[in-house]
């Protein structure tokens, strides 16, 4: 689809294959999602612009997701969706600068896209391309922190659950109840990840729009380069959350496995225990299982109840010792 914002507009208007490059003309923000046939040779005629394919995006190394052609200014950023569902993922978006227009590219539907649109809703599309970008930068930036805050709480919750003796339910915390948990700490994991790589490249992007104002891009005003100073701080800040998340994350992680070792453990104990309690009788019964001749204990008369008797023995005096060294 090919939307396309003029400044002061109150929302996008779609082009369709009947229009012509005129109908991008007075655009000042040109927003390319999942673009059909036709789009890419439009949006090509009327800004001289060759959008990047999601082989170009996903393919690009992270040193050169940044480039210059000609007034253009090429930045690819990877954004963080998918989150309420059971499949997140990063996606890579395309934001192209020129001195009269922003051009996006993207393959797929990243939240701050459709919180900026709703914010041009009300107040209007800005002016300047900049002035747009600006904005989608601060649209991009609230939604990492809330995705952060959302790992946060999910960690929070996590650490009292590996903690729990029991589950909510009441029910004793077994082996396959932590598995589901190193389950949820590693997809917590790969958004923390996916998100540290995003808050990265976004950084860099914001880092070169902070360019001295000889370059058409940086001719912003002093409001501008004010808010850009803003959005990398806030990224700073948000990498430094992620950092710290990702820590504390890595001790859940390590506390799930102590917690299911300490089960194997105990369960092993068990096995072992009751070997070492079962063994002496075994061996008093192999003995009196044995057919020599001369066995003095099976003529008495008390020798059976003797040899039970001394079995039971056998099994009680190493579990009391056991209970005794407190390893039961």
């Amino acid at each position: 689809m090919l939307r396309v914002f003029a400044a002061g507009a109150r929302e996008g208007r779609v082009v369709g294959a009947d229009d012509g490059p005129e109908a991008l003309a007075d655009a000042v923000w040109i927003d390319v999602a999942d673009p059909l046939a036709f789009e890419r040779p439009l949006v090509q005629a009327a800004t001289g612009i060759e959008l990047p394919t999601r082989a170009d995006m996903v393919e690009i190394e992270a040193s050169s997701r940044v480039y210059r052609e000609g007034e253009a200014l090429y930045m690819t950023a990877l954004l963080v969706v998918g989150l309420d569902s059971d499949d997140p993922s990063s996606v890579p978006v395309s934001f192209i600068l020129t001195p009269h227009r922003l051009v996006t590219v993207r393959y797929s539907d990243p939240h701050p896209f459709r919180s900026f649109a709703a914010t041009c809703t009300r107040l209007g599309v800005p002016a300047s391309p900049l002035e747009v970008l600006v904005g989608l930068l601060d649209a991009i930036v609230d939604r990492t922190a809330d995705i952060l805050e959302r790992m946060a709480a999910e960690i929070d919750r996590l650490s009292g659950t590996v903690f729990a003796l029991r589950t909510p339910s009441g029910r004793r915390m077994s082996t396959d109840d932590l598995t589901r948990i190193l389950r949820q700490i590693g997809l917590v994991n790969f958004v923390l990840n996916k998100t540290h790589d995003s808050i990265q490249t976004l950084t860099r992007m914001t880092s070169v729009l902070m360019v001295p104002p000889r370059t058409p891009h940086a001719a912003a005003s002093e409001q501008l380069r004010e808010e850009l100073k803003s959005i990398l701080r806030d990224l700073e800040s948000l990498d430094q959350n992620s950092s710290y998340l990702s820590s504390n994350n890595a001790f859940l992680l390590d506390a799930a496995l102590g917690r299911i070792s300490i089960e194997q453990n105990a369960i092993i104990k068990i096995f072992s225990v009751a070997a070492v309690v079962f063994l002496p009788p075994t061996l008093v019964a192999s003995i009196y299982g044995m057919n020599f001749e001369f066995m003095p204990e099976l003529g008495w008369r008390l020798g059976y109840p003797f040899a039970l008797v001394l079995m039971v023995l056998a099994a009680v005096i190493p579990y009391l010792w056991f209970k005794r060294k407190g390893w039961l």
